[in-house]
């Protein structure tokens, strides 16, 4: 049914209504009843016309972000939720395809091009972050200094580990330093073309990569790691973790000799170590496996030391515990004395050839006042015909 009414606009209301005369061919009728539909659609969801409006004047997407935007490609996120999954994915490194679908290589041609591309790209996507580049060749830059600034803390490492891993593909650039400060983040890049072109750069995984095995892993095996999680957790870290073969030997009554097993983790052959890294790797290594309490490290040349804390009372572990780990340093070539306590065993190292041969290691009474204790002091002798 149709009912005529007599209406008064002014004449700011019939240039406001002249888009929807446009769509319905300067029907006013038809513009009108386009108008209601809209105020009752927008009064269903708010509780006034100026709450509706509110809304779209903040929401509105300007012609040059919705050419930017491809329908159905993007999602929009509340600002603290995707903080939250950036904060909670840290230290695992992006799948190659997000870092395709941020930076085209075909449209940067030099690291001038590249900084404004990549700040066109942050205020399209409403990211606040701003890139300041600064390297003495453009085209082929040796090192790069780059600054990223503003936004908040985990956006920005997001944004800065996808800005990484493209430098290491497109000029094999890698992370030598990050300086992190309350509003910015200043990224050293150096040149590494060392690093085969399908492998992760050393810097990146460092920096940005450093949870990126734990997590693979996890996801491979959550059953399993979840379970040891549990275990370590109930039982306060208070389990050892050794190789299979190592506990084999040990469950003998005889120390094993470690040394393939810390240079497969270490990458590195112990004869060719400097002592002092040597001492830096059996630390991590063995701290980690709970086989000590823990490893106290003196590193100034010529007086490097290390003293093992442990909680085993039975002396023949203890003597075993000192075979293990004298295997080690052994192995590296160097010169030691080692003294056993109730609860402690200090090596100290020295460059001077022992007094009885380049085969026996002295391990003689102690003459320093500060290792003196009690009675309960041990004297052990260890040669290379250690058994």
């Amino acid at each position: 049914m149709l009912v005529r009414k007599n209406i008064s606009l002014d004449n700011k209301y019939l240039k406001k209504l002249q888009p929807l005369l446009d769509i319905n061919d300067g029907n006013l009728s038809a513009a009108i009843r386009d108008t209601i539909v809209l105020t009752d659609t927008a009064l269903k969801y708010y509780s006034s016309v100026d709450e509706a409006i509110k809304f779209l004047k903040e929401s509105a997407v300007s012609p040059e972000d919705k050419a930017f935007i491809p329908d159905e490609e993007y999602e929009l996120i509340n600002k603290t939720i995707l903080e939250w999954l950036f904060r909670h994915t840290r230290g695992r490194i992006a799948d190659e395809e997000l870092v395709n679908e941020l930076i085209n290589p075909f449209e940067v041609h030099d690291m001038k091009e590249l900084e404004g591309h990549l700040n066109e790209i942050s205020k399209k996507n409403h990211w606040d972050v701003r890139i300041s580049i600064s390297c003495e060749d453009i085209h082929n830059p040796e090192s790069a200094q780059i600054l990223f600034s503003n936004a908040a803390p985990n956006s920005r490492a997001f944004f800065i580990q996808l800005v990484a891993l493209f430098l290491a593909n497109w000029k094999r650039l890698d992370v030598e330093n990050v300086f992190r400060k309350a509003n910015s983040t200043q990224v050293s890049f150096k040149k590494n073309l060392s690093v085969p072109s399908h492998e992760l750069m050393p810097g990146i995984r460092k920096h940005f990569g450093y949870l990126d095995i734990v997590c693979r892993e996890i996801d491979d095996n959550p059953d399993f790691w979840t379970q040891l999680m549990y275990t370590y957790n109930v039982e306060r870290y208070n389990l050892v973790t050794l190789h299979r073969s190592q506990f084999e030997v040990f469950a003998t009554g005889v120390a094993p000799n470690p040394a393939k097993i810390v240079e497969r983790l270490s990458k590195q052959s112990i004869s060719e170590m400097e002592l002092k890294d040597l001492l830096i790797v059996v630390k991590r290594m063995y701290l980690v496996t709970q086989l000590v309490k823990n490893i106290e490290l003196s590193l100034e040349p010529g007086k490097e030391s290390a003293t093992i804390i442990h909680d085993f009372r039975n002396e023949r572990v203890i003597s075993n515990l000192v075979d293990y780990f004298s295997h080690i340093f052994i192995e590296n070539g160097a010169k030691f004395t080692v003294f056993s306590y109730a609860s402690m065993i200090v090596f100290r190292f020295n460059k001077e050839e022992p007094e009885r041969g380049s085969d026996y290691y002295d391990l003689s009474e102690i003459e320093d006042p500060e290792f003196r204790e009690n009675d309960e002091t041990e004297d052990l002798n260890v040669g290379n015909a250690m058994n």
